[in-house]
């Protein structure tokens, strides 16, 4: 591996939730909890239950209660896989911190470092979950570990003078590729190809999502939520923008847009020419008055070309927290009724706010 290739690797970006997003919009976040479950749940009884019974198990009580809490956390967590609701970006953490930790405990437990030096190929294992989930920042964190075991395991060996030393060294030529070199160039391209998604998601003017940015971004941000409120916001006399400054001034008018829509909390998407949708988790009346505060930011005495917005608003109250593709059909469903409303703002001059028509809600709450 050379610079240039660690360089890139080192700087491309990553963004937990939307690969969380991704996987839940193309149904892999079930089948994955399960194996992680499944996963954590063998490391328990291989790594853990089994090496009790053979015929030179740890003896010291330190040794023992390790191997007791590997046993007893690892039926807790495999547990939590598969019925608490998929873990923030911190507990994700937490449990590629606790893998790694606890391989290297339990191993280090059992006494006999050559003869579990291979063992510490499950620390290969756990580079999985790190590639597919966090940043190269992270995997470097996590082959910074792995490599401090092996080289403890290693010199633990040759400390020994009962041990096989040129055994030790053929397993840390076997070790070293598996361990280090795989892991880094899957996680490499895994993240060239999440870059090359995510282009594809976001609108190259105004740098928020698209369509499909937004619609894969719904189902995780919508997890556990009550309210769905949506916006249509479409900017008033664009062509007239156009046709008066040029379109240059158009572009950089729905940049500003862009950016004054933008704001902590909320899904933003370009879905139309000149036309913005806005999703939020907010309750009927907090989007109503988020609404009102970018209308009135839209227009600024210092801008180019004068703007004006036409919002429209709809929502939907009580969403499943498990409510995956089905939040994204309401959401769908909500944007149409809120066009609707917009259309409406724009018949009464533009620049105002109008909510879409209580008897709208009726196909979208069933």
């Amino acid at each position: 591996m050379n610079s240039t290739f660690l360089r890139v690797w080192w700087n491309q970006p990553h963004s937990y939730e939307s690969v969380v997003s991704y996987l839940g919009l193309h149904g892999a976040l079930a089948p994955y909890r399960l194996a992680a479950a499944l996963s954590t749940f063998s490391y328990g009884l291989g790594a853990g239950a089994l090496l009790l019974l053979t015929d030179t198990p740890p003896t010291s009580v330190i040794g023992r209660s390790v191997f007791v809490v590997a046993i007893v956390s690892t039926l807790v967590v495999g547990v939590a896989w598969l019925k608490a609701p998929w873990p923030s970006k911190r507990v994700s953490l937490s449990f590629a911190a606790y893998s790694d930790i606890g391989v290297t405990l339990v191993l280090l437990s059992y006494g006999s470092p050559q003869t579990l030096f291979l063992a510490l190929a499950l620390l290969a294992a756990n580079s999985v979950y790190v590639q597919l989930f966090h940043s190269a920042r992270v995997m470097a964190l996590h082959l910074l570990w792995a490599g401090a075991t092996v080289v403890l395991f290693f010199m633990l060996i040759l400390l020994s003078p009962e041990t096989d030393h040129g055994l030790a060294v053929a397993q840390l030529v076997v070790l070293i590729p598996i361990t280090f070199m795989g892991p880094t160039f899957f996680q490499y391209l895994l993240l060239k190809l999440q870059v090359q998604a995510q282009a594809a998601n976001f609108d190259p003017l105004t740098q928020v999502r698209n369509r499909r940015g937004l619609d894969e971004a719904i189902p995780v941000y919508f997890l556990g939520a009550t309210d769905v409120s949506v916006m249509v916001v479409d900017v008033d006399r664009f062509k007239s923008i156009n046709d008066r400054f040029g379109h240059h001034q158009g572009d950089a008018a729905l940049q500003l847009v862009a950016r004054r829509l933008t704001t902590d909390g909320v899904l933003v998407a370009r879905v139309g020419g000149e036309e913005f949708a806005v999703v939020t988790k907010s309750a009927e009346d907090e989007a109503l008055a988020l609404a009102e505060k970018y209308r009135c930011a839209a227009h600024s005495a210092g801008d180019p070309a004068p703007l004006t917005v036409s919002i429209g608003v709809a929502h939907c109250s009580a969403v499943s927290s498990e409510a995956g593709a089905d939040v994204v059909e309401l959401t769908r469903l909500l944007l149409r009724r809120a066009d609707a409303a917009m259309y409406e703002a724009k018949k009464q001059g533009g620049n105002q706010v109008v909510v879409a028509d209580l008897s709208a809600r009726d196909d979208v709450t069933g």
